[in-house]
């Protein structure tokens, strides 16, 4: 069973929070920063959930704390309202942002981290050799890693990347549906995203895998 650390001090934010039991989670609640810290120091959690504001302190301290004791620790970051740099500087950390989120809203993210921090992925995944240009809501984007069920997106790190979007691949004459599931900074400053399709349309399913199967991966490393 995954085990969740909640931390919050509002009771606006905590409200949905307090719902997280429904996915059938190990729960534990901390009371502010402080009380956080001390739950981390004793528990290895597989996601931290928690308000942005938590006094003098944010949430994105308790994240960087955890990176060397925790480092396969995801994280979910909860703000009252959209601050554009916390936003940033979550994704740059590896945390997903969001704002005002229902109790369901949470539940769906934490499935799909949960289901990506998983070392036994559902589908296997290819790592291309050159990428394969595309376009994400209108912006250039590479694919580096394809699925049946999603891929790994790199692109250009301006403006923030939609909850839902239509993928196209030109040279493959492809459109998909996909969201994010996470966002990260790459070493090179370039934004890597990985999302999962939320396309319903069968026969697009079908050309999307028989799309994944044509496409050849990168070849092993050599020894």
């Amino acid at each position: 069973m995954a085990q969740i650390l909640v931390v919050a001090t509002n009771p606006e934010a905590l409200d949905p929070m307090s719902q997280l039991w429904r996915g059938g989670y190990d729960i534990q609640f901390a009371n502010g920063f402080d009380a956080a810290v001390r739950m981390l120091e004793r528990m290895g959690p597989d996601l931290l959930v928690s308000e942005v504001r938590l006094g003098s302190y944010n949430a994105l301290h308790l994240v960087i704390r955890s990176q060397r004791t925790h480092p396969k620790m995801r994280s979910i970051l909860v703000d009252r309202v959209h601050d554009p740099v916390t936003e940033v500087d979550a994704i740059r950390e590896g945390a997903v942002y969001l704002v005002k989120p229902t109790a369901d809203d949470l539940l769906a993210y934490i499935a799909r981290l949960l289901a990506e921090s998983t070392p036994q992925r559902r589908w296997p995944r290819k790592q291309l050799m050159q990428g394969i240009d595309a376009r994400v809501a209108r912006r250039p984007a590479r694919v580096v890693e394809l699925s049946y069920g999603g891929m790994r997106l790199e692109l250009q790190p301006s403006g923030r990347i939609p909850s839902r979007f239509q993928m196209t691949i030109p040279r493959f004459d492809m459109v998909v549906r996909a969201r994010p599931i996470w966002t990260q900074y790459t070493s090179g400053g370039s934004l890597s995203c990985g999302a999962e399709l939320s396309e319903g349309n069968p026969k697009t399913l079908a050309l999307w895998r028989h799309f994944v199967d044509s496409v050849q991966d990168a070849p092993p490393p050599a020894h």
